[in-house]
């Protein structure tokens, strides 16, 4: 039967797939139904796993004709407007039930190409690594070795990677990649930005990039080092964003370097580790918005094997805990071997063995939010946002940065010929819109509106308080204004300070309700949290920070309550903050993809006195320190040796100023020690020989 046949015919035998670790589903006769019309009707194919379907060889005349389809669960099909991959695409994959849905705009009546592949839903947890010896008693469900040449089994899936510049301009590396049938998705070049890895530009990485969607397979993003991720990365999904090249996840490798570089520390404490960790791949989904797998990551090869296992217990239960993170491989450095030269698995093997992972893909991936862009862009249901002051057009107006206002930034007052127009209003229909305007205003007085250059609207407005520079917020008040169909203009006279202005259906609400955004330096670290009164189809909230209120980087992105009419709380922890003052941003994201940014809050962070350890002295069985304190404080000393094992741990209390500390080692070999005192105002390490 030739590939073609495949499509038009069904097997007649049960396939049953049995493969332990991973999430099978045994199905018999599975198959990708194509339908001509939307809602699953009109002509119709049907297409069983391993299709591979290009122009006139899809069934039924129905190149360019394909409106909406069914995919079994079990089974994942990617979908493509140009015969060799490229152009407008999307991977299917039903994970958790049966798929019915029509194409969004960009897929619709365009598809030349099909590749459907049974689904191996891995579970999250895998490893990276060249000797099979290893990967075996790690309890993974899938692996890789940065190549193409290796296999899945019966235990675990194998994820292939076009590794630099030859796996992806040789067409006989492209074709041995699509001849496989045990893969499902594929890794693209290793550390581009890296002269001692793949070393390719952003922009011929793109263009070779493209030539591996001929495979059909799911496909990675380049993984790049820690510090490109957001510069390499940035110019490579920017350039193939554009020339919609196929990227369905991102890539990414981790290592603490930030840290260890500035610190050389090698008994960094594991919480600080892994918090740095969080708030990368935080930030990295922030920026990407798309799935994450971390190919590559550790607490530094440099630190100990006692530093990782805490990393790891750390690390691992957010992982999964996170949807967004796809897959995670550890990489174990060179002197910390998971299995050791006797067989026999190493302590940092074992913390990573006995964690139990949890499926990779917990959800449909069915193109819905594609649909959603499609309904947003005609305006189905209105429009419901908010607009800075500081974007609209100013006559005689001048802008003014005050932290209290949202985005950092407030427009002044104005009046006689003085006026804030804003253009850029979009309404779907004509209807009545509610209009929410914050403001600063000292005492109470009156705005003047003019919608769409119409007769002026006096609206009498009460003081909204301090003003901003001295710590004020803002005030606000709503009126309906009638809005038509297509570019609105919303103009301000006679008005005071503008912070911005919310637009809404008349009777619906704004995505967000904001009742407070606060943050409080404590315990080394800032402390922020917000509340809603009411949110609707609120998606994400993100977190950003800035030295100076102009250039803010993303630190997390937090899950919104979606739609609810319950105060809702939040809280975030920022435990590496900026010394001074760090200016912190709130973003919200409706699930359509609209955002709006509420007010900048200033938090003072001086860093708290941590204690000052001293040796006093050494000997065989003793080591006396004095530990200097600025309050009472409680903590907790360890004694370790450099390949991490611990030879002493106690609680201690210290006392406000010095504190005489007196531990008892005997009959251990001589060496290197290191003292750790961890406290609630931070960790202390020094180095001694004993």
């Amino acid at each position: 039967m030739s590939l073609n046949e495949v499509c038009r015919t069904f097997l007649n035998k049960s396939l049953t797939l049995l493969i332990t670790g991973l999430l099978i589903v045994p199905v018999a006769n599975a198959q990708l139904t194509i339908f001509q019309n939307i809602n699953q009707a009109g002509t119709q194919a049907d297409c069983v796993a391993g299709a591979f379907l290009k122009g006139s060889a899809i069934p039924q005349d129905l190149e360019n004709k394909i409106s909406s389809i069914s995919l079994q669960q079990g089974y994942m099909a990617t979908l493509a407007e140009n015969e060799d991959g490229t152009g407008n695409n999307y991977t299917f994959v039903a994970a958790v039930s049966d798929i019915q849905v029509d194409l969004s705009s960009n897929l619709n009546d365009k598809v030349s190409f099909i590749r459907m592949l049974p689904l191996r839903n891995t579970l999250k947890k895998g490893v990276g690594n060249t000797n099979n010896n290893w990967i075996s008693p790690l309890n993974v469900s899938w692996f890789y070795d940065w190549g193409t040449g290796d296999a899945t089994t019966a235990l675990r899936e194998y994820a292939m990677m076009a590794w630099g510049r030859g796996a992806a301009n040789n067409p006989a590396n492209i074709d041995a990649y699509i001849a496989k049938d045990d893969v499902t998705h594929l890794l693209s070049f290793n550390e581009p930005d890296n002269t001692d890895q793949s070393n390719i530009s952003s922009t011929e990485a793109v263009t070779l990039h493209q030539k591996l969607a001929a495979t059909g397979y799911r496909l990675g993003s380049p993984a790049t080092t820690e510090g490109e991720a957001t510069k390499w990365l940035s110019d490579f999904m920017t350039k193939a964003n554009t020339d919609n090249v196929k990227v369905d996840f991102i890539a990414v490798h981790w290592y603490d370097w930030g840290s260890y570089l500035s610190t050389k520390s090698t008994s960094p404490d594991p919480q600080l580790v892994f918090n740095r960790f969080k708030n990368y791949v935080n930030n990295i989904y922030a920026i990407y918005k798309k799935p994450i797998w971390i190919t590559e990551f550790n607490a530094n090869k440099n630190t100990t094997s006692a530093t990782h296992e805490a990393f790891i217990q750390l690390a691992l239960p957010w992982l999964e805990a996170q949807d967004f993170v796809e897959r995670y491989a550890y990489f174990f450095p060179p002197a910390l071997p998971p299995v050791d030269g006797n067989g026999d698995v190493t302590l940092i093997g074992i913390a990573y063995r006995d964690f139990v992972s949890t499926p990779a893909i917990k959800s449909n991936i069915d193109n819905k939010e594609k649909i959603a862009e499609d309904n947003a862009g005609t305006g189905t249901s209105g429009i419901s946002t908010f607009y800075e002051a500081e974007d609209a057009a100013l006559t005689g107006a001048t802008k003014t940065n005050c932290v209290r206002a949202s985005g950092g930034v407030m427009v002044s007052a104005v009046t006689g010929t003085n006026k804030v127009l804003f253009s850029n209003i979009t309404a779907t229909e004509a209807d009545d819109y509610t209009l929410d305007v914050a403001y600063f205003a000292a005492s109470a007085r009156s705005i003047t509106v003019k919608i769409n250059n119409g007769a002026p609207q006096v609206v009498p407005i009460a003081a909204s308080g301090s003003w901003c520079y001295q710590g004020g917020s803002p005030g606000s008040f709503k009126i309906t204004v009638a809005l038509q169909q297509g570019a609105n203009t919303i103009e301000f006279t006679d008005a005071p300070i503008l912070d911005m202005i919310g637009v809404a259906k008349a009777g619906g609400s704004l995505p967000v309700s904001l009742l407070s955004f606060t943050g409080q330096a404590k315990d080394n670290a800032i402390h922020l949290s917000w509340q809603t009164t009411q949110e609707v189809n609120n998606d994400y909230f993100e977190i950003l920070r800035s030295s100076d209120t102009r250039n803010f980087i993303v630190l997390t992105s937090i899950k919104g309550a979606g739609t609810s009419s319950l105060p809702q709380s939040y809280s975030y922890g920022d435990y590496d903050p900026l010394s001074g003052l760090n200016y912190y941003q709130l973003k919200q994201f409706d699930k359509d993809g609209r955002s709006t940014s509420f007010k900048t809050i200033a938090v003072d962070f001086t860093t708290l006195q941590r204690p000052q350890m001293k040796l006093v002295s050494v000997s065989a069985n003793e080591i006396h320190l004095n530990v200097f304190a600025d309050k009472i404080d409680k903590g907790f000393l360890t004694v370790a040796m450099v390949d991490g094992k611990v030879l002493y741990r106690s609680n201690v209390t210290l006392q406000s100023g010095t504190n005489q500390l007196k531990l008892h080692l005997k009959g251990q070999s001589q060496g290197v020690r290191i003292i750790t005192l961890r406290s609630a105002t931070g960790l202390k390490s020094i180095k001694v020989l004993q």
